[in-house]
């Protein structure tokens, strides 16, 4: 009965890896790029071109960000589902652990801005679309600005640092593959310079986040793998 509940444990934690590497690599791209690209400052750099679009999709718009909660979750859980499997370095996979939570937090509130506030704005600036409120659009920008912040620094940052957070305890555990060990402090080398340059040259920040995009799913299904093969 013990052996199984374990089994049955594992696996848990080997779906929570799974889906974090599909909902973040994969899924997540899918939706930036096919229901929020062009109300995105990435896609459409015209404030009131922006605003309009959202204003017209707005169900398709908060659509998108009601599944940004599965990325969110997915991502401080896969934090959970590795790190309590490593054998020593205890204090770091627990702080690790912690930080993703407040990441998870801070992604959240990031998410809820973009999915009921800007819609709201973008409706008023659509109304005025034949003369346009200054004011109006230096509210949309900035709480634009305040929601890409929370996500993308914020959350997105306080994620980075839990990964090298748990670094200690990955290469403390030796059963853990070193190449698959390399592998995540490449992933969380790169991204945070990824975030360094959101902060300090957002221009340049595009291919490191890439980069840091495609390398998390590979480690974490590999971990996935490990646990996989570590029960046998």
């Amino acid at each position: 009965m013990f052996n199984k509940e374990i089994s049955k444990a594992v696996r848990l934690d080997v779906l929570g890896l799974f889906l974090a590497g599909l909902n973040n690599t994969f899924l997540a791209l899918l939706v930036a790029v096919f229901i929020h690209g062009p109300g995105t400052t990435a896609n459409q750099p015209d404030l009131l071109l922006r605003a309009s679009w959202i204003a017209e999709h707005t169900p398709l718009w908060k659509v998108g960000w009601l599944f940004w909660f599965a990325p969110t979750l997915s991502f401080s859980w896969s934090y959970y589902a590795l790190g309590r499997h490593l054998d020593s370095a205890r204090q770091w996979r627990n702080l690790a652990i912690g930080v993703a939570l407040i990441a998870a937090a801070v992604d959240i509130v990031g998410v809820l801005v973009n999915m009921t506030v800007l819609p709201e704005l973008a409706q008023e600036l659509a109304r005025t679309i034949a003369n346009p409120d200054p004011t109006l659009q230096v509210v949309f920008r900035s709480m634009e600005k305040i929601a890409n912040n929370l996500t993308n620094i914020g959350g997105f940052g306080l994620y980075t640092l839990a990964g090298v957070l748990l670094l200690p305890a990955i290469f403390a555990t030796p059963s853990y593959p070193r190449w698959l060990a390399r592998l995540g402090a490449t992933e969380w080398v790169i991204s945070s310079i990824a975030i360094a340059l959101l902060i300090f040259a957002p221009a340049l920040a595009t291919g490191p986040l890439i980069i840091s995009f495609f390398l998390y799913a590979p480690w974490v299904w590999g971990s996935a793998l490990w646990l996989l093969r570590k029960q046998d």
